[in-house]
């Protein structure tokens, strides 16, 4: 029999919810063809991405967070997480016109 693999779950239980934030549930959970447990899982889920992901970007050093959690896999020794930045606000930028200087 192959090994199963056991995913523990915690539960919650709410108190004191307003009604109409119950009602809101209900109502968003028939629209999206979910029961309300199911809605407030996704509910729960979108609102933990976006508090995760506005702590990663709000970071002042987005580079050394970035080097934190890849642990440095990925990438080789003489590669950085930031390509050098171009001069182009200093130099003006190559621009190719097509026009070859050796046409008779």
């Amino acid at each position: 029999m192959p090994a199963t693999r056991r995913c523990i779950m915690a539960t919650l239980t709410l108190r004191k919810v307003p009604d109409e934030c119950v009602a809101v549930l209900k109502q968003a959970a028939q629209d999206n063809n979910r029961s309300m447990e199911s809605e407030v899982r996704s509910v729960l889920e979108e609102y933990t991405a976006q508090y995760i992901t506005h702590h990663v970007v709000s970071n002042a050093d987005l580079v050394q967070e970035m080097w934190c959690l890849l642990d440095g896999d990925g990438l080789d020794e003489d590669e950085e997480l930031v390509p050098p930045r171009n001069t182009y606000d200093v130099e003006p930028r190559p621009i190719d016109f097509g026009d070859d200087d050796d046409r008779p």
